[in-house]
């Protein structure tokens, strides 16, 4: 394996299923997200409105099948914002690591998603390298809360 798609630490990579929740009303983004994410051997799932990704994360619970990471955009016009959808799955899922996405950030939008609980920040159009990185650090702070909070590097390899 080379060193860039190893998305887990081996000892995990067995027994653990990655299911990464794209939440964006543009279908053309949750298309190539997912096929992204899927390509990397990742379960990806879809949604397009906040309602919709907060049924999906709580049947993950119900069912034994929680979400591992979610990334979700900002802006989805007619629905609740990001923020809201974020305060929503915190609610559900307090360790659940989100990824902030949107096509329009300001200056200190980084910042500020950041400190009200977003664990990345993603610019749209995002390319598969910045996808890739952030869903790995995501993961990587997902493993974390799952364990008690013993540190894993993670091994990036193909």
């Amino acid at each position: 394996m080379s060193h860039s798609t190893q998305l887990l630490p081996r000892e995990f990579a067995t027994r653990a299923t990655v299911r990464v929740l794209i939440v964006d009303d543009e279908p053309h983004v949750l298309a190539v997200g997912k096929a992204v994410l899927e390509a990397h051997c990742l379960e990806t799932l879809a949604a397009r409105t906040g309602e919709e990704a907060l049924a999906i994360v709580r049947h993950g619970l119900q069912t034994g099948e929680r979400v591992t990471v979610v990334i979700l955009d900002l802006t989805m016009p007619g629905g609740a914002s990001g923020f809201e959808v974020l305060e929503w799955l915190r609610a559900c899922d307090p360790a659940l690591p989100v990824i902030a996405c949107s096509g329009y950030f300001q200056g200190d939008v980084r910042e500020l998603c950041q400190a009200i609980g977003f664990v990345d920040v993603l610019h749209k159009p995002f390319n598969l390298e910045t996808l890739g990185v952030s869903v790995r650090q995501a993961m990587a702070q997902g493993i974390d809360a799952a364990v008690g909070g013993t540190s894993y590097s993670l091994e990036v390899a193909r």
